[in-house]
């Protein structure tokens, strides 16, 4: 007991009072020591690792957030080093005592911590330095907390010092699940060395925990591996199966079944807002209560720090009231910043979905249109439908709760002026419904550019299109200079609605970037007027917090509202284009005809490609073809030699009789169609190789002799659309494809002037 107290004496000595265990002084002397023993015990480790070289080589990339954190502890470093050698030096006797040497002490250790940040490479190395961190943070914080509570007051270096130490156990934590996973793939060394092949592996989300969702750390092996090295195609993961397109479009579909089987009447307007309403009515939930929360968060921070001025400005102050207020504003801040995150995030994850579904529908109705829908929508226009109004119907869930849940927070922000300022709130509506009302002319104003802006865009695609599949005439022609101004007087059309478009925006745009301002001084004016509030801190600081959540949703409403109406046209394009006239299904009965040597044949057919005209085109059609018979039709241009393979093919609108086909159909178009890739592959087309069937079709066709001519045979690569063919050698490669899916599991051929460029 005699030595204790003299150890009391001494630390009474350099605390300038009489001690016991309970001191705060002592206790935070017992907390230097102890991290002074962990000092030694760490340098002991990297001498002893520094002489094993070979073991601490295991990771050479640096660690950013260890190296921010390590700087941090190093300036806390010099504020104690200065601090004591200041104390030091200082002339003042009082000052002369033992404290300048335990802040010396202190900033070696905040020095030694920020060398532990930087030497990671050892394993144990770090597992000591990570317990390390642990208790030095929990001991710091733990005396910081209980003098703040008993004494009422800190020291300027522990409050500069307390968020280090939250950093610093953040990295320890780091460094233990780091740890935990580590030890998981190392179970990998125990499997066998010759593993079959597996698929693809998923992203992380589909098996990422609820806490790892929340903070979105699933996404860290992707980004740790892409800061290693740069990322290949197979280091990326695939995607979900929710996330995929096949079953987002079997939803889709399946919806959109069903409502067509509900809905009795003809009345087809809005069906695909109705569908995706349908489908992604459940996600959509989740993402409005993200957005729901991230509004209330919002307004609620202006009502807290109304509560925070007041209660600074109190002579006599409750700590547990001012804690309870520093808690509410840290807990409002962390649910806006989640539920943000999560509504950024899975309103894109949503539209993504939304917009992968669009475009398989569009591609399956494209190959299911008729002949009057394939005049009605070119190869242009449709390509403007995927690219354009299905990526924009993508961008539809994050604008549509953008705009009520930013008119929500508007609203309660007003709310929350009136609480606070009273009547002088209402002098600030003024200006704010001015805004509004100026809002709506704008708005029709930029859906009429919209929309004239996507017909102009449509007919260039279409006329950009026709004049490319025509290039080699018209380069043949001469006629470069005439098509080139036709594009161009197209583009300057669809320019001007473009630019008129972006005129009319900026008006509004800055119209609601000056209304903060004109609102907050008008604000200020009418609390003087009105006499309703005094203009003191709480009332100023509240006011200006409110309206800074006044002016994002002043700001980005007009630009939401646009976007919305730029939906809404691509939504009726869509529906429209969905809807339009398609090949009926029954036009062909493929079935085994009751007389099987007979492999097509037309009772009494009558076809038109336009089946509202009540003309046919061929009338009157009675065709029979049996197995193994070889059938020309010839006649002279117009006669509907090509008119009547399509009615075979069904490609053309049946008014009235009957096809039977029996098997399947080989077609060569009068039009050749050649991908780019090799000679092989066009013949091929992903059939499995049979040499002896390969070259008989190769020979059938007389296509041996232009293979022979090549510098690499079939393995030639043919350029884009066949350009560096002949037109009868892309003729002959389209009759030894089909010659070759003849020989496999074809029935019928039909070809229309196969022999045009011979």
């Amino acid at each position: 007991m005699a030595a204790l107290q003299n150890l009391l004496g001494g630390f009474s000595w350099f605390c300038e009072r009489e001690l016991d265990f309970g001191s705060f002084c002592v206790q935070r002397t017992i907390i230097d020591v102890i991290n002074l023993l962990f000092l030694c015990v760490f340098y002991l480790l990297l001498l002893v690792g520094s002489l094993r070289k070979h073991q601490i080589s295991q990771n050479s990339r640096r660690d950013w957030g260890s190296v921010v954190v390590s700087i941090c502890c190093a300036l806390i470093s010099i504020v104690c080093l200065g601090t004591g050698l200041w104390n030091l030096i200082a002339k003042d006797d009082r000052t002369k005592n033992l404290n300048w040497l335990f802040d010396l002490l202190r900033g070696i250790i905040w020095t030694s911590l920020a060398v532990s940040l930087l030497v990671q490479r050892a394993k144990w190395i770090k597992n000591f330095s990570s317990i390390w961190w642990v208790s030095f943070s929990l001991l710091v914080s733990a005396l910081s907390i209980e003098i703040l509570l008993k004494a009422h007051s800190i020291q300027i270096l522990d409050i500069l010092s307390w968020p280090v130490n939250i950093l610093l156990l953040f990295r320890a934590l780091r460094n233990f699940i780091q740890l935990a996973k580590d030890h998981t793939e190392d179970k990998s060394l125990f499997e066998p060395l010759l593993l079959e092949k597996t698929e693809q592996k998923q992203i992380e989300l589909s098996q990422a925990t609820f806490l790892s969702k929340l903070i979105f750390s699933w996404v860290n092996p992707l980004l740790s591996l892409g800061y290693s090295k740069p990322l290949a195609l197979d280091d990326i993961p695939s995607l979900n199966l929710e996330d995929g397109s096949d079953l987002a479009h079997q939803k889709f579909a399946d919806a959109w079944e069903s409502l067509l089987r509900e809905n009795s009447s003809d009345d087809t307007r809005n069906l695909v807002f109705k569908v995706i309403t349908k489908v992604y009515f459940k996600e959509n939930v989740v993402i409005a209560i993200c957005a729901f929360l991230r509004a209330i968060a919002v307004v609620a921070l202006p009502l807290l720090l109304y509560a925070f001025v007041n209660y600074s400005n109190k002579e006599e102050q409750n700590l547990h009231e001012g804690l309870s207020i520093l808690g509410c504003l840290i807990l409002c801040k962390t649910v806006e910043s989640f539920s943000q995150r999560h509504w950024y995030f899975d309103s894109r994850r949503s539209g993504m979905r939304m917009r992968s579904a669009l475009m398989v529908a569009i591609y399956q109705k494209q190959l299911k249109l008729s002949s009057l829908g394939r005049r009605r929508h070119s190869t242009g226009e449709i390509v403007s439908y995927i690219a354009v109004d299905a990526y924009r119907m993508g961008e539809f869930p994050f604008w549509f709760h953008s705009t009520w849940s930013l008119a929500l927070q508007l609203f309660l922000s007003i709310g929350v002026l009136f609480s606070v300022v009273g009547l002088g709130a209402i002098t600030g509506l003024v200006p704010l419904l001015i805004c509004g009302f100026l809002n709506v002319p704008f708005a029709r104003l930029l859906q009429k550019c919209q929309s004239e802006f996507m017909v102009a865009q449509d007919k260039r695609l279409r006329a950009t299109s026709e004049i490319l599949n025509s290039m080699k005439i018209i380069k043949l022609q001469s006629w470069e200079e005439i098509f080139k101004n036709l594009i161009e007087s197209l583009r300057d059309n669809e320019f001007k609605w473009l630019a008129e478009q972006q005129f009319k925006r900026p008006y509004a745009t800055v119209l609601y970037w000056m209304s903060p301002t004109i609102i907050s001084s008008i604000v200020f004016l009418g609390c003087v007027l009105f006499r309703s509030a005094p203009l003191n801190a709480s009332t100023i600081f509240t006011v200006l917090a409110a309206l800074r959540g006044m002016a994002e949703p002043v700001r980005m409403i007009p630009e939401a509202l646009s976007i919305l109406i730029q939906v809404k046209v691509s939504l009726d394009r869509i529906n429209t284009f969905l809807f339009d006239h398609e090949l009926k299904s029954p036009e062909i009965m493929e079935e085994s005809l009751p007389n099987c040597d007979r492999t097509v044949e037309i009772q009494a057919g009558n076809f038109g490609w336009d089946p509202e005209i009540p003309i046919p085109t061929i009338r009157d059609v009675a065709l029979e073809i049996r197995k193994g018979q070889k059938i020309a039709i010839c006649g002279p241009v117009g006669a509907g030699k090509s008119s009547l393979l399509y009615a075979v093919l069904g490609e053309i609108p049946k008014i009235s009789g009957t096809v039977y086909i029996s098997g399947s159909i080989a077609y060569v178009s009068q039009t050749s169609w050649i991908q780019s890739g090799t000679v092989r592959d066009n013949i091929l087309y992903g059939k499995p190789m049979d040499m002896e069937r390969y070259d008989k079709a190769i020979k059938a066709c007389a296509l041996d002799k232009d293979i022979d001519s090549f510098n690499h045979g079939d393995l030639t690569e043919i350029g884009q659309r066949g350009i560096n063919m002949s037109g009868g050698q892309k003729q002959r490669i389209q009759l030894a494809r089909a010659r070759r899916i003849l020989q496999m599991h074809g029935d019928n051929c039909c070809s229309s002037c196969p022999y045009s460029y011979r």
